[in-house]
């Protein structure tokens, strides 16, 4: 995406330290509001993922933002709640060579938020905050250890969300002196 998130990026290289806007959607349709949620991504160097794959974890532990932490990246407000859009800072991980984002993503029913159904990322001075929801960054406080659902999964609960996986790429992030 380009930097206001309305079209395409210019580019597929990115320079160490810039930002790359990534959002995803799901079409509503007449389906109930859906909310998308992103539970895992990582950066890897192949299209595909392979156990001898060289990987990098962006978000994880059912969607906290790990990269926030140690950068600028960052969840940014949400324009639709089908929508999720992602300033990513880019980091040092296979400089040079062709790179893709790997996701899960979720899209599930807004009133059904918990600490394994979440958007999180870490705001220096405050800690982890969820996205759609300050009052309830207390769902967010599982992404420095493990997060797990405190009840058990019905089959009914499972009616209420679908999950897919997406790639985006390849770019390519490049050294800032080349």
């Amino acid at each position: 995406m380009n930097d206001d998130f309305s079209g395409p990026a210019e580019s597929t290289r990115f320079p160490l330290g810039s930002i790359i806007p990534i959002m995803a959607s799901v079409v509503q349709e007449t389906h109930q509001p859906l909310l998308l949620l992103l539970e895992e991504c990582v950066a890897a160097t192949t299209p595909e993922l392979y156990p001898e794959s060289t990987m990098y974890p962006i978000i994880s532990n059912k969607g906290c933002l790990l990269e926030s932490v140690l950068s600028r990246s960052k969840f940014e407000p949400r324009q639709k709640s089908s929508e999720i859009r992602l300033s990513l800072q880019t980091f040092t991980f296979a400089m040079g060579e062709e790179v893709f984002i790997h996701c899960k993503l979720l899209a599930w029913d807004p009133n059904g938020l918990d600490s394994t159904k979440k958007a999180c990322h870490f705001v220096d001075g405050h800690g982890w905050e969820l996205l759609d929801n300050l009052a309830q960054s207390n769902l967010c406080d599982c992404c420095e250890s493990k997060c797990k659902s405190r009840r058990q999964r019905s089959v009914a609960s499972e009616k209420h969300g679908m999950v897919q996986k997406a790639v985006i790429g390849p770019f390519t992030i490049t050294d800032v002196n080349s």
